[in-house]
């Protein structure tokens, strides 16, 4: 018995710094912003926070401007991952082939993943200039035409979700490539030696089997998807008027630049709770997959 309570001493004793920290850096901070939904709280007054119940929650749904949030925030998420979805898994298909010089490329494909976002933002804004950036730059060569990317509440939205696109459909491609590399060759040879056609093949072996990655891939996307910040932020601020502000520019808003800290806590809860909703359904559809 002494020995057992010696090497439960050991585990807890390695345990507890790690769950403390993520207690610390995790649960704490959203337990206070929780509290905060439901208060009046501004840090510019000075007054301690005012219990109003579901107030928040009540201005934010009965907001038509939030609305207008949150289907930008949905229409970008959309857009943005199922774009990256296919052009992945287009890629993943094509490298999963016998190519000479795959593995340079490969390195070359992963490059914009690595790149920090700020940096990706960066980046497009400058290429996006209208007077001398390199977008502009050829469609004025080839069309006689100089849009105004980033100015342009038409063409804003359009424009950083390319970015986005080109950031992060490497990491598509990378985890559904994992996948495609993780299909038993047994079954692919006994395809081929049936002469299944490629189409067969891809339905009842190949895709059976990466369901399981993908699923998790897009999962893994849309969460990143739905907290993105930092890369609007840097190309357009939200603007021009509100055509890029997405939910999470909403929070940083009401939070930083209204100092309405109780409204932006709760519009920070109800994306969470987004977020929940559909990793729940993405993981649905996995096991609805799997009982399949």
């Amino acid at each position: 018995m002494r020995k057992d309570h010696q090497e439960n001493f050991i585990k807890w004793f390695f345990i507890l710094p790690a769950l403390a920290f993520f207690f610390a850096w995790n649960i704490f901070p959203l337990l206070w912003v929780l509290g905060l939904s439901f208060h009046k709280y501004s840090i510019m007054t000075g007054r301690p926070p005012r219990f109003v119940g579901l107030e928040n929650y009540t201005r934010i749904f009965g907001d038509p401007y939030f609305w207008d949030r949150f289907r930008t925030t949905f229409t970008y998420v959309f857009v943005a991952v199922f774009f990256e979805f296919v052009i992945g898994f287009g890629l993943a298909l094509l490298f999963n082939q016998e190519i000479k010089g795959k593995k340079i490329m490969l390195t070359l494909m992963m490059a914009p993943m690595i790149i920090a976002p700020v940096a990706t933002g960066v980046f497009f804004r400058f290429m996006y200039e209208p007077t001398w950036g390199i977008f502009g730059y050829f469609l004025d060569k080839l069309v006689g035409l100089r849009p105004q990317f980033l100015q342009d509440s038409r063409l804003a939205l359009p424009s950083v979700i390319l970015a986005d696109i080109w950031m992060w459909s490497p990491f598509m491609l990378m985890m559904t490539l994992a996948g495609l590399q993780a299909v038993p060759d047994y079954l692919l040879e006994a395809a081929e030696v049936d002469r299944l056609s490629w189409w067969t093949k891809f339905r009842h072996i190949i895709l059976p089997t990466i369901k399981p990655v993908l699923v998790l891939a897009l999962l893994l996307r849309t969460i990143d998807a739905f907290r993105l910040f930092d890369k609007i932020f840097v190309m357009t601020g939200g603007g021009p008027g509100t055509a890029t502000e997405i939910i999470s520019m909403s929070v940083y808003r009401l939070a930083f630049l209204f100092f309405r800290t109780g409204r932006g806590s709760a519009l920070a809860i109800i994306l969470l709770v987004v977020a929940i909703i559909f990793t729940n359904i993405y993981l649905l559809l996995l096991r609805a997959g799997r009982k399949a």
